[in-house]
């Protein structure tokens, strides 16, 4: 950090990156950091907090739906430096109220508590999927990706339009940035490899498509590193040529890897059978059979875990360059993808495998 004995406040954390971006702010040098979210940590969140040090974070429980409880937050912990916003509704089978409620109003509650506080910075945690059109990105930077006028997922719909209110927001009292990752992984994650994982260690899983398509990954080390180099950027380079302020950046472990071959090492390390190897389903076929499950969802109310998004992101390149990050923000990955990859799978040995024994 360019600010060291900062005061931060960190929303979502306890989640994947909300958690391992506090421990990394204490790591690198700010003074205390709010930790911000929905419930209180559990016991093992708690002891990675404590094992930080006596008053270095100071969890809270708040809702960002509610202006009075984010205003609490705030109040308690006068003269923040810098606001990170990771909290999110995430997953597939939310309402759009919900999303539009937490990830857009959310957002603005957030906006709003920055400016009655006289917060400077505010970093923004946004998604590429608020850019996906459907069709392959083969590696483009941001200034190649605009936010579509129809959003392929209710999430990415409110993630862009919390993340145009942070755009809207930037000025010279209020700077704002949006960071975001592409396929976030790391020790901890409840998301993304264990539901494909566990698909694959009940043998459900299948490639599907070509098993061609090359992805971008983004350690959560790497990418919580990319939200502090956008809170710097905004203090150091205000005014300037690379000025960061109002704009999307996106972050990953650099070159892209081919999706399926990783998944599978994964899958191998952990002692599951290969998905590579066994038969490959036709993408069309996963299109069709997709778009008559979401009709089916629309008609009872379901969503179905094949749709035609999921089809589409685990059969399309998703492929994007960090030169911008690395101009603008003087981003550079702090883990090599081998290293952070066998991290997680180790992690996940340890932690997560139990469960299948």
């Amino acid at each position: 950090m360019s600010t060291p004995n900062a005061t931060a406040l960190v929303t979502g954390s306890s989640g994947l990156v909300g958690s391992r971006l506090v421990e990394m702010l204490i790591h690198r040098g700010a003074k205390h950091v709010i930790a911000f979210d929905l419930s209180p940590p559990d016991a093992t969140l708690s002891a990675r907090f404590e094992a930080l040090g006596p008053n270095k974070v100071s969890s809270v429980v708040g809702n960002l739906t509610s202006p009075s409880s984010l205003s609490e937050a705030f109040s308690s912990h006068p003269n923040i430096d810098v606001v990170y916003h990771i909290a999110a509704l995430v997953g597939p089978f939310h309402k759009k109220a919900a999303y539009m409620s937490v990830n857009y109003q959310g957002s603005i509650n957030i906006i709003d508590a920055c400016k009655k506080h006289n917060v400077p910075r505010l970093v923004y945690s946004s998604s590429p999927s608020t850019r996906f059109d459907g069709g392959d990105i083969k590696n483009l930077t941001e200034d190649s990706l605009t936010i579509p006028k129809k959003f392929l997922e209710l999430y990415a719909e409110s993630k862009a339009y919390g993340e145009i209110a942070v755009r809207d927001a930037h000025s010279p009292s209020l700077r704002t940035i949006a960071v975001a990752p592409h396929q976030v992984y790391g020790p901890h994650d409840k998301l993304f490899l264990p539901n494909l994982l566990s698909a694959a260690g009940d043998g459900l899983l299948r490639v599907f498509g070509d098993g061609t398509n090359l992805v971008s990954f983004c350690y959560v080390d790497n990418y919580c590193h990319g939200l502090m180099c956008g809170a710097d950027a905004l203090l150091n380079n205000f005014g300037g040529p690379t000025d960061c302020g109002g704009k999307f950046y996106i972050v990953t472990d650099g070159a892209a890897r081919n999706f399926w071959d990783t998944l599978d090492s994964a899958g191998i390390a952990l002692g599951f059978s290969s998905v590579c190897a066994k038969l490959h389903l036709p993408t069309i076929l996963m299109l069709f059979i997709a778009r008559i499950l979401d009709f089916v969802g629309r008609v009872v109310g379901k969503k179905f875990k094949v749709s035609t998004f999921t089809v589409l992101m685990l059969t399309i390149h998703r492929n994007f360059s960090i030169a911008n990050a690395m101009e603008d923000l003087n981003y550079a990955p702090v883990v090599e993808f081998e290293e952070g990859w066998a991290t997680t799978i180790e992690w996940m040995r340890e932690n997560w495998l139990p469960t299948w024994e």
